[in-house]
């Protein structure tokens, strides 16, 4: 029975973990491509649902889109610190490679969209990527570093903040920097005000966890000194 239910656990924080990775990595190509009319401007330049989906994926694509993940699986499913930070680090190399295989696909689909263009002047074409620079430029990328390291980090944090539930300030200081981050950007836009607002209201959540958690620590209830997830 035990046998049945550790394997149970595991498929589902593979699917977690793979389906959060796609989902992080797919909106992070769909957010490079956002518009400047989008961010600026409303439904004059585009439609209240592609703006809704901009904004969607402008959110996902957030410190706290790439953080969430690696933080709540280490905080509830993980045993150890070790297979935490090794969930942490699998997530970022996942999205990373969804990224990056979804950024080349569709610089692929510009090009040839480029090259099917009639009565366009002779300019210079503008190549296919190649897949090999494409796994290359990847795995040399400062971002996918940034990327592995923030997310080995903050599963490590959640997993210990069963214990110091301080530690799930992580996700706020996510919420913080991609709002600092975002500064410059418009609040009334649709496509970059409904993250904006999303996220305070993720700030205000984790603080009020992070308070609840550490209360109910401090009260000394059998599952905090168990070490289990607040």
């Amino acid at each position: 029975m035990e046998v049945g239910v550790g394997r149970s656990r595991v498929s589902v924080v593979v699917l977690v973990l793979l389906v959060g990775a796609v989902a992080v990595g797919a909106a992070s190509v769909g957010a490079d491509r956002v518009p400047f009319t989008a961010r600026e401007a409303g439904l004059e330049h585009h439609t209240l649902p592609t703006l809704l989906y901009f904004a969607l994926v402008t959110l996902v694509d957030t410190h706290l889109g790439w953080c969430v993940i690696p933080v709540l699986l280490g905080y509830w499913t993980a045993r150890s610190a070790r297979a935490a930070a090794a969930t942490g680090a699998t997530f970022a190399v996942a999205a990373f490679t969804v990224y990056t295989a979804g950024a080349h696909l569709m610089l692929v689909a510009d090009a040839r969209e480029y090259e099917s263009r009639e009565g366009v002047p002779e300019p210079p074409t503008i190549p296919e990527p190649n897949v090999l620079d494409t796994a290359v430029g990847m795995v040399l990328s400062p971002l996918l570093s940034m990327a592995v390291v923030g997310a080995f980090l903050g599963a490590l944090a959640g997993y210990h903040a069963r214990r110091w539930p301080l530690l799930l300030l992580v996700l706020a200081a996510a919420v913080a920097v991609d709002l600092w981050r975002r500064a410059d950007t418009p609040w009334l836009s649709v496509a970059n005000g409904i993250p904006n607002v999303v996220l305070v209201a993720s700030g205000v959540a984790v603080l009020a966890w992070t308070v609840a958690a550490t209360v109910r620590e401090r009260r000394g209830s059998p599952r905090e000194t168990s070490g289990q997830p607040v």
